[in-house]
């Protein structure tokens, strides 16, 4: 409460020194966080209960609450630190009030998401949630002036008071007949009454904030349309203020643990590929990472839903590997989607444009900035030996550790989730080989986009979620370790870790062999780099076009571009969308210029089709006085009648 307080003195701080001050004051918090996130490590669980005023608040922290103080404090003091060198040039087109806005918007979301992780009772919960909703909101309208954008805006708040009301009703339901409040009063709840239609309630709160389709649409829009300096922050720790409530009701449950399970592994499905295959077909590159977002929601979900149905089946390796994966990937995302958002901040701040047909070459105006794109490229495809892939590496392992112990049915489930989980992950593997691809390799295809010169000033923010990346790439044990005590602590299920050492054992042998054959492989590459460089120190290097076959013309429209590289994709996925698109006859030699229109399916838009419906009622806005008199009169008369009846 005192950092906010303190983080006002920005407005009385030169323009120049803003970005400073407001570094030091974060740098402050993020010190005091880290004390709690250590605390609740090495400690047992604590709580307090204590007033706020008219509040009466119950402060608690356990191992889930600091990792997610972890993950909170390492993105924010990225995007702190990026904000002083991305702000640099908005200083002489901000005022500077709007300047102070931003920059203490970021302090007051950093600590709306502390509160809500850590307090536990409804009110104080659901005012830091509100909280947050409201410092995101100024926060994404920093370039408001565009009507685009504040549209954007608007409609990320609307739907984010509607998450708030579902949330409010959710928690009125399990404190209806019980002295506790918030999370205490769920568990509660489901300890004596059904748990599937409440948590289906907390899902669609929950959900909303996280991403899952259909309940997404704010997601992809957002992302884009914040500045470059505020959409890392809002993929890495936002969202998965989402995924820590969803994580807190799955941990009170107390039955219904397969239907729930089902729902869970079935939304999450659907949202894993849905996003992925978004991803794909976009050519603005921070809206497919906006899209790629949403697919590793999915992921995580299919990891809570894995071991919501190990734990009903009291299978020990299939509920741990589900929910330790789900906790690691939860904290792998964080650190590779911060690096992947900041570098194309980056990246479409150097060229002007957000649109990766307009880009290429960029890796020899931005190569810190390409590498740094590269690595959270390869480590968001789960490929080995970077993070994504631990994480999912004990998904796999939990799904296939008990596959020939279980009947049939059983088995094809678990072989289903495997194939989903593989099918995502090679989707992942195409959409981000095309932006890399189109956006750093090749050349300038647009020459009023050539990218400008790189800045220090944004390149060394990003090492710290590439150190984050690296640290659990080395140590795969140790994290593993780390997010089982977790889970264990959390979700209850000391009980089944003792049937398990034997599937964790081998489990953990595998991850040590990964993380031996990783040092190695990082040695061999630095022995390699090294020696080139000691060879070629001593002789004159020389570089020339690469040969084009014969054709001496070549043309930067040779090249692919995002369309055309995913054409044959968008050709199968056109068929369940609602896209428009003129295709090229053959005999038109000389194509002329088209709009491509990308529209998702009805069914996985619901807020603009529920929209479309609504706006139907705009038949009564007739902008005459008598009718709006009538209408009031209607209103007052049903309200009689229905008051007479009840």
């Amino acid at each position: 409460m005192i950092l906010p307080a303190l983080s006002l003195s920005i407005f009385a701080v030169p323009k120049q020194y803003k970005s400073a001050v407001s570094l030091l004051l974060s740098g402050a918090g993020i010190a005091v966080a880290s004390i709690f996130a250590v605390s609740g490590f090495v400690s047992e669980a604590y709580r307090d209960e204590f007033s706020l005023g008219f509040l009466n608040s119950v402060f608690y922290l356990d191992s889930l609450s600091s990792l997610f103080i972890v993950l909170l404090n390492t993105v924010f003091l990225t995007a702190v630190w990026y904000s002083a060198g991305y702000l640099k040039s908005a200083e002489k087109t901000k005022s500077g009030m709007e300047l102070s806005l931003h920059l203490i918007a970021y302090i007051f979301l950093y600590c709306a998401i502390l509160g809500v992780i850590l307090f536990r009772d409804t009110m104080t919960f659901l005012f830091f949630w509100e909280m947050m909703t409201g410092a995101t909101f100024v926060l994404v309208i920093f370039e408001g002036a565009k009507t685009e954008k504040l549209r954007t805006a608007i409609n990320y708040l609307v739907q984010m008071h509607v998450c708030l009301f579902i949330l409010l009703i959710a928690f009125s339901i399990a404190e209806r007949n019980s002295e506790a409040s918030g999370f205490d009063a769920v568990a509660e709840y489901f300890a004596s009454n059904s748990n599937l239609l409440l948590f289906i309630l907390f899902l669609l709160g929950f959900g909303i904030k996280a991403g899952f389709v259909p309940l997404h649409s704010w997601l992809p829009e957002v992302h884009p349309s914040a500045s470059g300096n505020v959409s890392g922050f809002m993929s890495g720790a936002v969202i998965k203020t989402g995924i820590y409530g969803l994580m807190r009701i799955i941990s009170s449950l107390s039955g219904d643990l397969f239907s729930i399970a089902l729902i869970l592994l079935a939304i999450s499905a659907i949202t894993g590929i849905y996003g992925i295959s978004g991803a794909i077909r976009q050519k603005d590159i921070k809206r497919l990472l906006a899209f790629s977002s949403i697919d590793n929601i999915g992921i995580i979900g299919l990891g809570l839903g894995v071991g919501l149905m190990g734990q009903h089946w009291q299978l020990p390796a299939l509920t741990v590997a589900g929910y330790s994966g789900a906790l690691l990937h939860t904290f792998n995302h964080s650190m590779f989607k911060t690096l992947l958002f900041f570098s194309a901040g980056t990246l479409c701040k150097s060229a002007g444009t957000q649109m990766m047909d307009k880009m290429g070459g960029a890796i020899r105006r931005l190569p810190r900035t390409a590498i740094a794109f590269l690595v959270g490229s390869a480590a968001i495809c789960a490929l080995p030996p970077l993070n994504g892939f631990i994480s999912e590496f004990i998904i796999y392992s939990g799904l296939f550790a008990h596959i020939n112990e279980v009947e049939p049915v059983k088995a094809m489930l678990l072989i289903i989730t495997t194939l989903v989980l593989a099918l995502i992950g090679g989707m992942s593997i195409f959409a981000f080989t095309k932006a890399f691809g189109i956006s750093f390799l090749g050349t300038c295809r647009n020459s009023e986009h050539e990218c400008a010169p790189e800045q220090k000033q944004l390149v060394l923010p990003l090492t710290v979620p590439l150190a984050g990346i690296i640290l659990v790439a080395l140590f795969p044990t140790e994290a593993l370790y780390t997010v089982t005590n977790i889970a264990i602590n959390t979700f209850d299920i000391a009980t089944l870790m003792i049937f398990a050492p034997h599937h964790y054992g081998i489990l953990m042998n595998s991850l040590a062999g990964v993380s031996l054959l990783t040092f190695i492989f990082v040695l061999l590459s630095l022995a390699l780099f090294f020696l080139r460089r000691q060879i070629l120190s001593k002789r004159s290097v020389t570089s020339s076009p690469v040969w084009g076959c014969g054709y001496t013309a070549p043309s930067a429209k040779l090249q692919y571009t995002a369309s055309s590289f995913s054409g044959n994709f968008e050709q199968i996925a056109s068929s369940k969308t609602n896209d428009k698109f003129n295709a090229i006859a053959d005999a038109e030699l000389f194509p002329q210029n088209r709009k491509e229109i990308h529209k998702p399916p009805k069914q996985f838009d619901i807020v603009n089709t529920v929209s479309e419906k609504l706006s139907k009622l705009a038949v009564f806005q007739t902008g005459k006085i008598q009718h709006y008199v009538l209408f009031a009169l209607l209103f007052m008369l049903i309200i009689l009648i229905m008051s007479y009846i009840i």
